[in-house]
C-alpha cells in the first residue's frame, strides 16, 4: 500500500517539476514573445492576403405536384392498356423518380460540361494559364472539358435533404457576384433541359400513337390509342407552359457581402496566431533546454 510519505513525495515531485517548467519559460520568455509576435504576424498578414472564397446558395423545391396529377391520369390509363404503352415507351413516373432523375442529369458530366462552355467560365476556372490580354490561352493550352468538370464539381455541391426534399445547389467562388449567377443560371437550365427531355419522350410518344391509330379500326384499340394521345398531349402541354418544371425556386441565390467571405475566417486567423505562436515558442524553449542539458553532459564525459 503507498503510505502517507510515498503520497507527499510524488506532490513535491509534481511541485518541483512544475516550478522548473515556469523557471525554464521564465528565463527564455524572449523566445515566448517573439514566437507568440511572429506567428500573430504572419496570421494577421495571411488574413489580408489569402483571397477571400463566397458561398452563393439556392434552394430548390421538386415541383412534383403538377406533375403527379398529370401522372397519375396516365398511370391510370397505362393501368388499363399497358401493352400498348410499352410499345410506345410511355411510363407515368412518380414524382420521386422524376426528382432522382433530374438530380442525377443535374450533377452528370454532359451537363456540367455544356454549363461550362456555355456560360464560357474555363478562363475564370484557369485563369492563371489564361491571357485576357490576347484572349487565348498561355503555352500551357487550355485544360481538358474532364479536368474542367472535376474543378466545377470540388466547387459545386448539391444535396437534398430527404425528410423536406429540399434541394440545395451552393457555389463556393473568389466572385461572389459571378458564384450567384452560376447558381442561378445552374437552377434555370435544369428545368429546361428536364422540359426538353419531356417534350421529346411526349412527341415520340405522340408520334408512334397517331400512327397505330390510323393503321386499326377496331373500335376498343381506337378508343384506347386516343387516351394514350389525350394523357400525352396533357404531358407535352404542362412541359411546354411550366418554365419550372422540374424544380421550384424557394430562395434564390444572391450575391453574399463584400466582407462576408467563408474563408478565410480572419477572427480565427487572429485568435490562432497567438496560440500557435505560444505553443511553438514552449516546443522551442523545451527542445533547446534538452538539447543544451545533453551538449553539457556530453562535454564532461
Amino acid at each position: 500500500m503507498i503510505n502517507s510519505s510515498q503520497v507527499k513525495q510524488c506532490h513535491s515531485e509534481e511541485s518541483s517539476d512544475l516550478w522548473l517548467f515556469i523557471s525554464e519559460m521564465a528565463e527564455r520568455r524572449w523566445w515566448l514573445c517573439a514566437s507568440v509576435i511572429i506567428s500573430t504576424t504572419l496570421f494577421v498578414v495571411a488574413g489580408f492576403i489569402i483571397q477571400p472564397v463566397y458561398r452563393a446558395v439556392t434552394v430548390l423545391i421538386p415541383a412534383s405536384a403538377e406533375r403527379n396529377s398529370v401522372s397519375g391520369a396516365l398511370n391510370s390509363v397505362i393501368g388499363q392498356f399497358g401493352g400498348l404503352a410499352s410499345f410506345a415507351g410511355i411510363g407515368g413516373n412518380s414524382g420521386d423518380v422524376a426528382t432522382d432523375e433530374a438530380l442525377a442529369v443535374l450533377r452528370s458530366r454532359q451537363f456540367t460540361e455544356n454549363f461550362i462552355h456555355d456560360m464560357n467560365i474555363m478562363p475564370e476556372l484557369y485563369s492563371g494559364r489564361w491571357d485576357a490580354t490576347k484572349g487565348a490561352w498561355r503555352a500551357e493550352g487550355a485544360p481538358s472539358p474532364a479536368r474542367a468538370f472535376k474543378y466545377f464539381s470540388k466547387i459545386r455541391t448539391i444535396s437534398q435533404d430527404k425528410k423536406t426534399g429540399l434541394v440545395t445547389i451552393q457555389i463556393e467562388w473568389k466572385d461572389r457576384n459571378r458564384a450567384a449567377e452560376w447558381v442561378n443560371e445552374i437552377a434555370k437550365r435544369i428545368n429546361a433541359e428536364m422540359r426538353e427531355r419531356a417534350i421529346e419522350k411526349a412527341d415520340a410518344a405522340l408520334h408512334f400513337l397517331q400512327k397505330e391509330l390510323l393503321s386499326t379500326s377496331t373500335v376498343e384499340v381506337r378508343d384506347s390509342i386516343n387516351r394514350l394521345i389525350e394523357a400525352q398531349i396533357k404531358q407535352r402541354m404542362l412541359a411546354n407552359v411550366t418554365d419550372e418544371y422540374a424544380f421550384r425556386v424557394v430562395d434564390k441565390a444572391m450575391a453574399p457581402d463584400s466582407d462576408d467571405p467563408i474563408r478565410p475566417q480572419k477572427l480565427l486567423l487572429f485568435m490562432l496566431g497567438p496560440l500557435v505562436g505560444l505553443s511553438f515558442g514552449i516546443v522551442g524553449v523545451l527542445a533547446a533546454n534538452l538539447f543544451f542539458t545533453r551538449s553539457k553532459v556530453g562535454a564532461k564525459r
